[in-house]
């Protein structure tokens, strides 16, 4: 009285096993093409590579490096670039854009850490009086003691502007003049 013993029938048939591996490959495909981009810090040593940065319709250059105390922090101007389109800006609201490039170290009396709203307090004063918010910040917020940070504010504007004649306003009151 011995019974073989029974073979159990697999769950899914060989073809719904194959179609259903197709299918979570599929939706693995689609859903890749919603994800954010990579960026180039997957390199051997995760370090993020420095981007470069192409000028498309260059309208002008200005050397600047004036610079203000403004809360605790030295704000110097360094560059004042006017350009179609920057490689690193997404953002299209103008013909052209204004870009500001900034050096800010924070001063000796500084002691714990300062923040700086450049999208509410910086604004680039035109030569007719007009001002003009920053669409692009690209500078750190955050200062702390004995620390210098680069970086940028971009402006659209509507057409080519004497870069000279320009001003950024911080605040209500501290300005540095491009001229």
């Amino acid at each position: 009285m011995s019974e073989t013993p029974t073979r159990k029938r697999p769950f899914l048939s060989r073809r719904a096993r194959v179609i259903l591996a197709l299918v979570i490959i599929g939706a693995a495909v689609v859903i890749s093409f919603f994800l954010p981009p990579e960026r180039d810090s997957a390199n051997v040593t995760g370090d993020a590579l420095p981007i470069t940065v192409t000028v498309t319709n260059p309208a002008g250059s200005i050397s600047v490096n004036r610079g203000v105390d403004f809360n605790q922090v030295h704000i110097t101007v360094t560059n004042v670039i006017q350009a179609g389109a920057f490689s690193d800006d997404r953002r299209g609201a103008g013909t052209y854009t204004i870009r500001v490039q900034l050096v800010a170290k924070s001063t000796q009396e500084l002691q714990g850490p300062v923040g700086i709203d450049f999208p509410s307090v910086a604004r680039l004063q035109l030569a007719n009086g007009q001002l003009i918010a920053p669409r692009l910040v690209s500078i750190s917020p955050v200062f702390l003691p004995k620390q210098t940070v680069n970086g940028y504010l971009d402006f659209p504007v509507a057409s080519q502007m004497n870069l000279a004649s320009l001003t950024l306003r911080l605040g209500s009151g501290t300005t540095v003049s491009f001229s």
